[in-house]
């Protein structure tokens, strides 16, 4: 038990939370097979897939945006449930159109209100994890949503091929449960701007008074305009969002690739697999990796976990055997924990309290980015390129990130030894 003791201590509204986002990442299920249903079941070739793709993480990234920026003004579990609901309505509906072109809108609507969810929960954790305790709450939170993707992924791909309605079913269902906890066993931390407070504030905004002891006085600033304010935060949400494109090769390239080689069936199998043994990873490896993101700046932790990507994911290219897939598995995902481990507190160090949510939904946006346009390049490179030639490419792109993410942390380091603000 001392191998979680870190985890020991920390509030109690986190571990709630962290329980809701383990149910959230179980149902995590349709976007994880997105590029299986859309080939394999709706019909689509994998240049339409890679458009439809892209249309998904744009639903994202919207979603999450406005997601976050209501919380910061309605209040976090209010918000959630209405999004929550919404999500769950039309995961629903799509499950009964799940073989058709229908399903494509139905999907959007769905991951719209869903990634609304997902910074209200990281905002939440921000509002409860003050303290030298930080670091440990935000690990556990992406540890939890990464220990649902153990059970999640692999359920949704021995349904796929047979079972596919349930696969909607299951993640509105997953969803629901996250809901009905949140609102029933936290608590609002957060206090809510009364419709004064928020009239006073545009006002002082018009007026260009602004007052940095009040949070309320910058409310209604723009995540854009308060993010060039804080640049460190702006390179590491665009570098973020470049590095998850590369990462979305193995969501959207590796089940096209197990398909071709295995069949519909098994592909999905082993897919599913792919992502418990990531999963699996990250849940017995985010303990250790931790005592090195805590010491360690961002950049620097990026860096490395870059090289790891272009080890992991350039090896897909030329291994053969099944068993040394998930050998890849393991070295990729060590690279993803030290990306992700550190984001949220890097997120939280540097965010007013009047941008909270706002902030951490940058998070999941730069993600959903990625994502998006992932499966969009990839989708055309397929289809003037084999397997090979796109994994050697994406590696390639992964040293590029590594060195970049290199450079920026000696430069903040060269900064801070000269006494400047990092």
């Amino acid at each position: 038990m001392s191998y979680f003791s870190q985890f020991r201590g920390l509030p109690r509204q986190v571990y709630i939370l962290c329980l809701v986002r383990w149910i959230t990442g179980m149902g995590s299920l349709v976007f994880t097979f997105s590029s299986l249903i859309l080939t394999g079941m709706v019909g689509l070739t994998t240049g339409q897939a890679g458009i439809v793709a892209m249309l998904y993480s744009v639903s994202n990234v919207i979603g999450a945006i406005v997601g976050g920026k209501m919380a910061d003004f309605y209040g976090r579990k209010r918000v959630y449930l209405w999004f929550t609901i919404v999500t769950c309505a039309f995961y629903w509906i799509a499950s009964y159109c799940c073989t058709t072109i229908w399903v494509v809108p139905l999907s959007i609507v769905s991951f719209f209100f869903g990634a609304g969810c997902y910074p209200i929960v990281s905002a939440m954790v921000a509002d409860s994890a003050k303290g030298p305790k930080s670091p440990e709450c935000f690990s556990l939170l992406y540890l939890c949503h990464n220990l649902g993707f153990a059970v999640g992924p692999a359920l949704g791909g021995a349904l796929l091929a047979n079972h596919l309605p349930w696969v909607y079913r299951i993640q509105a269902g997953m969803f629901l449960l996250g809901a009905i906890i949140l609102f029933k066993c936290t608590e609002e931390v957060y206090r809510v701007p009364t419709k004064e407070e928020r009239m006073a504030a545009k006002a002082r905004k018009n007026a260009e008074h602004f007052s940095s002891d009040e949070p309320e006085s910058e409310l209604h600033v723009g995540t854009l305009q308060m993010l060039l304010r804080t640049k460190i935060l702006l390179i590491f949400i665009v570098t973020l969002a470049i590095l998850t494109t590369v990462y979305a090769a193995i969501a959207f390239i590796l089940p096209l690739q197990f398909k071709d080689s295995f069949g519909l069936a098994a592909g999905g199998t082993y897919s599913g697999r792919i992502w418990t043994v990531n999963a699996l990873m990250v849940v017995f490896g985010t303990p250790i990796i931790m005592k090195y993101t805590k010491s360690h700046h961002q950049f620097n932790c990026m860096a490395l976990g870059a090289l790891l990507y272009c080890i992991g994911f350039g090896a897909y290219g030329y291994i053969k055997a099944l068993p040394l897939y998930f050998v890849s598995v393991v070295i990729w995902s060590i690279g993803e924990i030290l990306i992700s481990t550190g984001a949220g507190v890097f997120i939280a160090e540097h965010s007013p309290a009047s941008h909270v949510a706002r902030f951490q939904s940058q998070y999941d946006m730069a993600r959903s980015v990625g994502r998006g346009v992932g499966p969009l390049l990839f989708g055309q490179l397929l289809m003037a390129l084999n397997y090979r030639q796109v994994w050697t490419i994406n590696a390639l792109a992964c040293i590029a990130l590594g060195a970049f993410c290199w450079a920026v942390y000696k430069k903040e380091m060269s900064k801070k030894a000269k006494g400047e603000s990092v």
